[in-house]
């Protein structure tokens, strides 16, 4: 039997919220920083422990700019119009120790019920609450069952699997800064340095463990992967914030990335990357990777 310890482990509970339009609506193409803020007011308005606790943990604990967030937002790909009775489905996913807060949350959003979206406030209903990978019913027809809320863990995905190529397709913009400035040339140690970054952040915040040693080794053999392909845009985007009163630049990059390699020792970091996201303002939805090999 084998009794080694993964070398990560953190969990997560993935809320998927479906939404209904009842009128036509045309919304940002980007909805991370939109839905960011009618989850934010949901809770706000019903439960201002959650609310203080998720979205404001930086602040909370005392903490600066660059404190990691225990949840992501995971918005719909982009789409500028919604008809009448089209659904509107993202992701809540709560990481490590805001899991606890996974009930009031559920609660909150179902007490709402109704969401205004985008400058014009177009109305929106909750349709239903589900677990966002075993899509069982959390909150459906009026029933509420936590017991569907069943969290996952990233250790499931620590295995390590034969691979010789991979594709990592950025899906939304991925926005890392070096030196003040938006790197824009992606290479193979960027992101597996990106990851494992994250992941001993976030554990050393909100529970969970990660073997540091197998981090410093992947990072240093990151660099004999080679790259084949590169197919990187720079995607500008700018999000106005009430809190500042300005617009802000959210560019990022987009595109896919080939690299070819001895993969196996990196397939657990790119897979933890495929849930957790990497680069800045993952919190609304930034740096989500999709990673095919063969």
């Amino acid at each position: 039997m084998n009794t080694r310890a993964p070398i990560f482990s953190l969990e997560y509970l993935p809320l998927l919220i479906r939404l209904r339009a009842k009128e036509n609506a045309r919304l940002p193409a980007f909805l991370g920083s939109t839905l960011h803020g009618v989850t934010g007011w949901a809770l706000t308005q019903h439960s201002s422990e959650s609310y203080r606790y998720v979205f404001e943990n930086r602040r909370w604990g005392g903490a600066g700019q660059d404190i990691v967030n225990p949840y992501i937002i995971e918005p719909p790909r982009p789409r500028r119009v919604y008809a009448a009775g089209d659904l509107l489905c993202f992701k809540l996913i709560l990481l490590g120790d805001a899991i606890r807060y996974a009930q009031p949350i559920v609660s909150s959003l179902v007490q709402a019920q109704r969401f205004g979206i985008g400058a014009e406030r177009k109305p929106f209903e909750l349709t239903d609450i589900l677990q966002g990978e075993q899509y069982g019913g959390i909150w459906r027809k009026g029933e509420l069952d936590m017991d569907a809320a069943i969290p996952e863990n990233i250790s499931v995905h620590a295995l390590q699997e034969p691979a010789s190529w991979c594709s990592v397709h950025l899906v939304t913009p991925l926005r890392i800064r070096r030196g003040g400035m938006l790197v824009q040339n992606i290479d193979f140690p960027t992101i597996i340095r990106s990851i494992t970054r994250r992941i001993q952040l976030l554990n050393e915040r909100y529970g969970g463990s990660m073997n540091t040693e197998a981090a410093t080794k992947v990072c240093e053999l990151a660099g004999e992967i080679s790259p084949e392909s590169k197919g990187l845009f720079l995607h500008e985007m700018h999000r106005y914030s009430s809190r500042k009163k300005e617009s802000l630049d959210w560019s990022g990059m987009l595109g896919s990335l080939t690299f070819s390699g001895e993969l196996a020792p990196f397939i657990p970091w790119l897979n933890a990357a495929r849930i957790l996201h990497i680069g800045r303002n993952s919190t609304f939805g930034c740096g989500q990777m999709d990673v095919i090999y063969w």
